[in-house]
């Protein structure tokens, strides 16, 4: 008889689930055409709302110009204000708890037709931190999370890092003892932890001893898709292009920031779609001095093509691990624009938040009073591990230690399985 519970690795980009099958053995959940990772995407069709679409049918629907709202990476609303709000989706007020648990029940569904029996207990992945330096904002985002997995139907729900996770995952291969330290940089955030692991140490119940340190910082692959949206596309649609002079007394102000910042985060893109905001887009559109750009920002926000545009951004920074140079050509877009990116300008403007990531590490390895030398393993995962340039750094900064790379994409997933046996087993 398979067991009841599960691990949940719910995630900025891409979600997983894992439970343990009639013969007591670890599997991952397929999803969507026998994929073990799910986007975390939802899509509220205007004819039913209250019937969403997710994952890739949900963003495939959307960029098909289906009639509906669009929603993805949610998960960074977590330790937000925008947790007790309410967004208008198709003319109903829905609040973002609702939300985010027509998701997490979306795949506890489907999680329980592979298993055969109802799920009742779950291990859920946490990041180290939900927001930076906001311990409060943190207990709330969990507390609000814990919530929400009740609403879905668990009646009992364990917390456990992201890191950890992937940690216990790779644990299960090892046969010697090895210090490693483990590197998560997801869609939403980074996360560290040093930890022993071997044969002898995954038998014991308690691991505090084992966990020398764990840290993280609220930077991920969605801000990369920020980083790289600022520097290269936005000044296409007027970013740091002036207004008209002041009729009244001459002055000559940059076009404003916010609206390009805001486009240029997925959990944001939806606040543009207001009637307000759309009216302060229009304003700039005429009062900008080079309204050709700015054109393109006002029918980005008029025809609700943000997360489009974004998508493009996305697909750009995933070529650049591999090209020199891309041609992205905005076809959704009137006037079909076209821009020409060198990996030296994406690399150029992840450099700041790369620089983040690297004080956040050595944070971490300085609070377990470890050196990069005495690391003897480093486990990677998530997908930003594979841009070039972050892993360049990270090689050169533990040069003496095995890199590990499997499991890049499900083994926190996997790992929140081991501890559900653990916890509930």
């Amino acid at each position: 008889m398979p067991e009841s519970y599960c691990g949940i690795d719910f995630g900025t980009t891409n979600s997983a689930v894992s439970i343990f099958d009639d013969k007591k053995n670890i599997a991952q959940v397929l999803f969507e055409k026998d994929r073990e990772t799910i986007p975390t995407a939802i899509f509220f069709p205007e004819e039913n709302t209250y019937k969403p679409i997710f994952g890739a049918a949900a963003i495939k629907e959307y960029i098909a110009g289906g009639n509906g709202r669009f929603m993805r990476s949610i998960k960074r609303i977590l330790g937000t204000d925008l947790m007790n709000l309410k967004t208008e989706i198709n003319e109903i007020y829905l609040s973002y708890e609702d939300i985010i648990e027509y998701f997490i029940k979306h795949l506890k569904t489907v999680a329980e037709k592979q298993n055969g029996v109802a799920l009742e207990q779950v291990v859920l992945g946490r990041p180290v931190h939900f927001q930076d330096y906001a311990p409060e904002a943190d207990k709330r985002a969990e507390s609000f999370l814990k919530h929400i997995a009740i609403k879905a139907g668990f009646k009992q729900i364990h917390f456990q890092y992201e890191p950890l996770a992937a940690a216990y995952a790779h644990e299960q291969k090892l046969e010697k003892e090895k210090l490693a330290f483990v590197i998560d940089i997801g869609g939403g955030t980074s996360d560290f932890s040093v930890i022993r692991l071997g044969a002898e140490h995954k038998k014991q119940i308690d691991r505090a001893k084992d966990i020398l340190a764990n840290s993280g910082v609220r930077i991920g692959g969605n801000d990369f898709d920020r980083d790289l949206a600022m520097k290269c596309y936005m000044p296409e649609l007027g970013y740091g292009t002036m207004l008209k002079p002041n009729p009244y007394n001459g002055r000559i102000l940059p076009v404003p920031f916010g609206p390009y910042m805001t486009l240029s985060e997925w959990s944001s893109i939806n606040t543009l779609y207001t009637y307000k905001a759309k009216k302060e887009i229009q304003k700039i559109y005429e009062e900008s001095s080079e309204p050709q750009k700015v054109r393109i920002l006002w029918e980005t926000v008029q025809k609700e093509l943000g997360h489009t545009l974004l998508n493009d951004v996305e697909i750009s920074k995933i070529a650049l691990s591999k090209q020199e140079l891309i041609s992205s050509r905005l076809e959704f877009l009137e006037s079909k624009p076209s821009i020409a990116i060198k990996k030296q300008r994406f690399e150029e403007s992840i450099k700041k938040d790369t620089q983040k990531i690297v004080d956040t590490m050595v944070e971490c390895l300085k609070d377990a009073e470890i050196s990069f030398t005495e690391i003897e393993l480093v486990i990677l995962t998530g997908g930003s591990t594979e841009i070039p340039y972050i892993k360049k750094e990270l090689c050169r900064l533990f040069s003496n230690a095995e890199i590990s790379e499997s499991g890049k994409f499900s083994s926190v997933s996997l790992g929140l399985g081991y501890e559900a046996a653990r916890v509930y087993g």
